[in-house]
């Protein structure tokens, strides 16, 4: 009896230790991951101004492009567009930013999801051909995401 109560501090002393690693470890691990996902969405961010700079420098009629894909179809207005694609770009830099670290995974990928739909449907409205460019545009990014 007398060894017991000194073998029973003992275990609940290394049990307290272990308890506390533990959480020290699952707290960097939590810090890691998240800084991976954050990570990844602000490279994806930047694959996807990329694809919107070539397609805002396609439309522009003061640019000169080798090849123009992008088409704006007959009766809407280049500025508007441009402004349209413009926009996205600024959405897209903040996902670059430290603000954006603030923010949960399923807030940004909300955000993300509402400019690449956003971006199919200016594809379908605004661009000759939209429905195939968007298309080929979203298996592009399909792509490059699951590269990341």
């Amino acid at each position: 009896m007398e060894h017991l109560i000194p073998v029973l501090m003992v275990v609940g002393m290394v049990a307290f230790i272990l308890i506390k690693q533990i959480g020290k470890i699952t707290t960097k691990l939590d810090t890691f991951s998240k800084e991976d996902s954050h990570n990844r969405y602000a490279q994806f961010s930047s694959v996807i101004q990329e694809h919107v700079r070539a397609i805002k420098n396609s439309l522009d009629s003061t640019k000169m492009v080798e090849e123009r894909p992008y088409l704006l179809r007959e009766g809407k207005e280049e500025t508007e567009a441009l402004e349209i694609l413009s926009d996205y770009i600024r959405k897209l830099v903040f996902f670059e930013t430290l603000m954006a670290k603030q923010k949960n995974a399923q807030e940004i990928e909300a955000e993300l999801f509402e400019i690449l739909n956003g971006l199919e449907n200016f594809l379908k409205t605004y661009c000759v051909d939209g429905e195939t460019l968007s298309e080929t545009l979203r298996d592009r990014l399909l792509e490059a995401y699951e590269t990341l």
